[in-house]
């Protein structure tokens, strides 16, 4: 079907519902439009802004009629203009429904089978949904008098400078600010992406709910041991107790840090702690951002499995081991697989100083290390992934059509992947549960917890 839109027209719009990244969706003759801040049920006046073969985004020029009983007004000074959040103006009760429907959509636009709508929970919420991210990647900039730092528009490489974030945790504001200040002391320069002239490119701050210590890397564009030497200073910033710098001169890669990262000074971890398992974190460690909503991810994980204690666990896509460790104490046994190196050494750690003496963790990826693991003998029970947004590897979909692990717990950050592996699945397992989870309010995405078992008629004995 043509596309029967152009660029700037003007065009009312009944929106119908909400897309994937929290964009209202309406249809002009039978062509989808998505339309950032429209809500379901909203009459709105759009403007387009983009035309493909087969749909249009446009922006919100007005509601005309019928605007939604959910709509507020935005908190943040920023909101429309930074990229970080994208359902400020909607009710949290309202984002957490929205969030549920993301997830049910997903579904029946990729599982071929049909779903009991009982099945779909709740989303699972936080009593107050701000100030809860404890870790901040932030581009820097001189804006003529000082260094700042931002956040990009959506979808852009233009950064909106940002005083203040609301769903960041205070002291990381309150500390990028006093870094700010210090590096500006010194007449640090701040890299230029056009010129390619400058040395700091990015701060990255990560906070201890635990203990209040914070942990500052500095992402250089080229080594420089000036900048080097300064960084020293910022031990005087509230709570830093370790800076980092990392050398990155990669101008389009996504990651901020580099091959390498070096200590510069201060402690080479901080301490955080997950209910009561404490753990030591690097600055390329990954975990989770919102502490209070992991805990109630992993409960869940916990109340869907329903261990007896004879279960043997495999946490594949483990990363710092956070889930395997968190179960561990439920089953007889756990084994972890991740391909990051550094990761497995930190997991290995982290069981270590938790006194858990029933969790192992594995580098490399995870299908050769689960024929490794059935030649000795050993098959899991059940199979927890978390994997990254690309979903879980085709070939290990491909094992577990054909091998007996009875149970899986599916923990993902995509919908539209959950639902499409699943689907692959259906043959030889069946849903039991699909529990959304809100890990971070005030923007579109949704964490979703599965509980898949092996049909009946496929059970095997392992062995």
């Amino acid at each position: 079907m043509a596309n029967v839109l152009t660029k700037n027209q003007e065009i009312l719009l009944n929106i119908k519902r909400i897309g994937i990244n929290g964009e209202g969706i309406g249809y002009f003759r039978r062509l989808a439009v998505f339309v950032e801040g429209a809500l379901p049920g909203e009459e709105a006046v759009v403007k387009i802004t983009e035309v493909h073969d087969q749909y249009s985004k446009a922006k919100l020029v007005r509601v005309k009629n019928n605007k939604s009983p959910y709509r507020i007004e935005p908190r943040c000074l920023y909101y429309g203009k930074c990229g970080g959040c994208n359902l400020q103006h909607v009710d949290y009760q309202y984002q957490l429904e929205l969030k549920k429907n993301i997830v049910i959509e997903s579904f029946e636009k990729y599982y071929q089978k049909e779903l009991n709508p009982k099945l779909f929970k709740d989303t699972i919420g936080m009593d107050n949904p701000w100030f809860y991210r404890n870790k901040a990647k932030l581009p820097i900039r001189y804006d003529g008098e000082k260094l700042v730092t931002g956040l990009y528009e959506s979808n852009s490489n233009r950064l909106v400078y940002i005083e203040d974030c609301l769903i960041e945790k205070r002291d990381i504001r309150n500390a990028v600010k006093q870094i700010c200040d210090i590096l500006t002391k010194y007449q640090v320069i701040a890299f230029n992406p056009k010129s390619k002239e400058g040395v700091l490119r990015h701060i990255v701050v990560r906070s201890s709910k635990a203990t209040e210590d914070i942990q500052v890397t500095l992402i250089l564009y080229k080594e420089d041991e000036r900048t080097i030497k300064i960084a020293k200073d910022l031990l005087r910033v509230k709570n830093v107790e370790s800076v980092y710098y990392s050398v990155n001169d990669d101008l389009e890669s996504l990651e901020n840090f580099g091959k390498n990262t070096k200590l510069i000074i201060g402690k080479p971890t901080i301490e955080e702690k997950i209910g009561d398992l404490q753990f030591s974190l690097l600055p390329t460690s990954f975990f989770q951002l919102n502490l209070e909503q992991t805990e109630k991810l992993y409960d869940e994980v916990l109340k869907l499995a329903k261990f007896k204690g004879f279960e043997k666990v495999l946490d594949g896509y483990c990363g710092v081991g956070t889930i395997g460790l968190w179960v561990a104490g439920s089953v007889v046994e756990v084994k972890g697989v991740d391909n990051n190196k550094e990761a497995i050494t930190n997991a290995n750690n982290n069981a270590k100083q938790n006194n858990i003496d029933n969790a192992s963790f594995h580098y490399g990826n995870m299908l050769p290390h689960l024929h490794n693991f059935e030649r000795d003998g050993w098959t899991p029970d059940v199979l927890i992934v978390d994997p990254p947004r690309v979903g879980m590897d085709i070939n290990l979909i491909h094992y577990l059509q054909n091998k007996p692990v009875k149970k899986i717990i599916y923990v993902s950050c995509n919908p539209s992947t959950l639902a499409k592996n699943c689907n692959h699945l259906n043959s030889k397992y069946h849903i039991l549960a699909i529990q959304p989870l809100d890990m971070f309010p005030q923007t579109s995405n949704v964490e979703t917890i599965v509980l898949l078992s092996r049909r009946s008629s496929d059970k095997q004995v392992n062995g």
